[in-house]
């Protein structure tokens, strides 16, 4: 009769197979991030999706002068949308979608973070509030199409203008869009985090109502 002996090189040999299994899965899930969001893809050029778009007047994205906006086309399930698109590095390419939900209850934010956490895995960034007007999802993933893409879920009821109201979601291919802040700005220009030059003044010597809204 062979006997068989479950030793430590057997639980060594099926902990290696547990590793090779979830490296595998991860190298499956690593190039299978978003580039397309409402049917409008990243990378292509407006002119290539002009159908799914409306036509405007020449628009730069707010604080980023080197993106142009277009509008989203009605599309059902969506309450608004729009793309920003290269000025500089590449003339017309769609570097970012962003999508308003026409369903802006929490329920539903749930539902579309549940969905998300499934296909693409836990989020890697949280920035709500302690408040709970907030909520704020972000993934960091890999396309095949167009290199890293950032995808953020957010839900937001409150008077801030500077949130869209209820549910959003937004994928940026955050290559594309650096390339454009560089081909505008410089490389050497470009960095980020740089601050203006001070004079010396602190706050005491102006006082703190110096620094507030009135």
């Amino acid at each position: 009769m062979r006997r068989h002996f479950a030793g430590p090189g057997r639980a060594i040999l099926a902990a290696g197979l547990v590793v090779v299994l979830v490296l595998a899965a991860w190298e499956v899930r690593a190039g299978d991030g978003p580039d397309s969001l409402a049917g409008v893809k990243l990378g292509l050029t407006v002119e290539e999706q002009s159908a799914k778009l409306l036509s405007s007047e020449a628009d730069r994205a707010f604080h980023r002068p080197y993106l142009g906006v277009m509008p989203v086309a009605a599309l059902k399930g969506y309450r608004s949308g729009y793309v920003d698109y290269g000025l500089c590095a590449a003339k017309g390419r769609v570097v970012r979608v962003k999508m308003n939900y026409g369903d802006d209850s929490l329920e539903f934010f749930n539902r579309i973070l549940e969905a998300l956490t499934k296909r693409y895995g836990e989020p890697k960034e949280w920035r709500g509030n302690a408040f709970g007007t907030l909520r704020t999802w972000k993934w960091s993933l890999q396309s095949k199409a167009v290199g890293p893409v950032s995808l953020i879920l957010m839900h937001y009821v409150g008077d801030d203008g500077a949130f869209t109201d209820g549910n959003s979601i937004r994928i940026a291919a955050t290559d594309l869009v650096r390339a454009e802040e560089v081909c505008h700005t410089g490389p050497a220009d470009g960095k980020k985090g740089q601050s203006l030059p001070t004079d010396g003044t602190s706050i005491d010597d102006l006082g703190l109502d110096w620094y507030l809204p009135r």
